[in-house]
């Protein structure tokens, strides 16, 4: 009887955080490895991130003296914020590796500084790691050692098919080529650029379909997803994504408001602190109705300067929104109250809203959300303006395929692993959970399984040579 050698032990599909992660720790098992990458450079949504990995317990946290964090802490945090909506042997892989994997990136070329772990958002105590170079940094070191460790990458090239062999995914379809291997590993992100998919398993999103728009490269089209759905794969995250407010007028990503907007919901009250974290801001608007107005008035207009988002000013300059407004994309009013019918919200209660703001401005207190006074400035001036705002943008899409702790794929009929296929990354759908309580959650999310799916797959297949 005659074997045939497949051409690689290990297929990666996607280059971003996790696929480069899954191919050079594969590699550091000895195994061959093809990373085939749709777009034309590694990176994916990774690289045009902000490059924060959350971790608790970390070498970096304690040479920054932050003594007393653990992987334990971390844990029962990432629980209780979920509200044990999430699977406890996931989150407990998720919080354990963390740290080894800091460790594991410094070795690849990633760099950490102590002075540069911050709080993310709600943590007890600062985890946020931000990677030197940012997410195009690390990107970058990744990519250079699955250079320096003879990891073979085939760019432009787009997977349609995963082979499968007695029961076992064997190998990848691009077109007309063909390759084999004793296992693959799907990294090939989300789909937020395919409103198919995304109307599909993201009902939330379908109002404002025509409008969304995603920082994420064309090329996340859920492509890996539905190969391993053909395969029977099980599935996880309905109707979950990360979302951003946009007023559609400019498509900047904006993590941030500028705290001098007065943002109301559909009763006309303000309903949350403006200068708020986008991971409070955007699922506290999506419970209010889904549209947050953003008031201001014309001193607020002439003074504007951006929102202070490292992406990009957005919409809120002087230049800019003087065009929109010119343009007749943003209502104006001389009153208040004329402002409220044009927005069709309630007139009275948004000239109250808008009275206790300026009140509290003077005061330098914010008296109902208590935002930071000093971002505060009395709305008085006419003339008034208000922009809806919705959640448009679309940098993370939730829904995925369903893993195990080591980054198996499992089978909706069955619970059990498709043997030979592994899933890291934003194509996972039972990762992070319904809570994206910080920034750095999908970046530590992608590199640990990424990490944790390359070793188990080329450890895998060392048992059975």
């Amino acid at each position: 009887m005659t074997v045939v050698s497949p051409d690689y032990d290990v297929v990666v599909v996607g280059g971003g955080a996790a696929g480069l992660s899954a191919a050079l720790s594969a590699r550091e098992q000895g195994a061959r490895v093809l990373l085939v990458e749709a777009g034309a450079k590694t990176g994916g949504s990774t690289a045009l991130s902000g490059g924060a990995f959350l971790a608790a317990g970390t070498s970096v946290q304690r040479a920054g003296g932050i003594e007393d964090d653990s992987a334990q802490e971390f844990y029962e945090f990432f629980m209780a914020v979920n509200r044990w909506d999430v699977e406890p042997s996931i989150v407990r892989r998720y919080a354990t590796e963390g740290g080894p994997a800091i460790d594991w990136l410094m070795e690849h070329g990633v760099t950490f500084a102590p002075e540069e772990v911050v709080r993310g958002e709600i943590e007890r105590v600062p985890r946020l790691h931000r990677a030197g170079g940012l997410g195009a940094g690390l990107a970058a070191a990744l990519t250079r050692s699955c250079v320096q460790h003879d990891i073979d990458i085939a760019y432009g090239t787009r997977v349609e098919e995963l082979l499968v062999s007695d029961g076992l995914v064997s190998g990848v379809r691009a077109g007309d080529q063909v390759v084999t291997a004793g296992a693959c590993v799907l990294a090939s992100g989300g789909f937020a650029n395919n409103h198919e998919l995304v109307a599909k398993h993201i009902p939330f999103a379908r109002t404002v379909l025509e409008q969304l728009r995603s920082p994420a490269p064309l090329t996340n089209q859920g492509d890996g997803l539905v190969m391993a759905q053909r395969l029977g794969a099980a599935t996880a995250g309905e109707n979950r994504a990360q979302v951003l407010l946009s007023s559609g007028i400019t498509h900047d990503l904006e993590p941030v408001l500028p705290g001098w907007l007065i943002c109301v919901d559909h009763t006309g009250r303000r309903f949350v602190d403006e200068t708020a974290h986008y991971h409070v801001m955007n699922p506290l608007t999506l419970r209010h109705g889904g549209v947050c107005w953003a008031i201001f008035d014309d001193a607020a207009l002439h003074a504007a300067r951006g929102s202070g988002s490292r992406y990009g000013s957005g919409l809120w300059t002087k230049d800019t929104l003087s065009a929109a407004v010119a343009a007749g994309k943003i209502a104006s009013a001389d009153d208040v109250g004329s402002l409220a019918q044009t927005l069709g919200l309630p007139a009275a209660v948004l000239e109250t809203t808008v009275e206790r703001y300026n009140d509290d401005a003077d005061q330098g207190i914010d008296s109902l959300f208590f935002k930071n006074p000093e971002a505060m400035t009395p709305c008085r001036t006419a003339s008034f303006y208000g922009v809806p705002m919705r959640p448009a943008m679309m940098p993370v899409t939730g829904f995925g395929l369903r893993i195990d702790a080591d980054g198996r794929v499992l089978r909706a009929s069955d619970d059990r692993p498709i043997l030979g296929l592994y899933a890291a990354g934003e194509i996972a759908g039972n990762v992070i959970g319904p809570s994206v309580f910080s920034g750095g959650a999908m970046v530590a999310g992608a590199v640990i399984f990424g990490r944790r799916a390359g070793r188990v797959a080329a450890e895998s297949l060392a048992l059975t040579r």
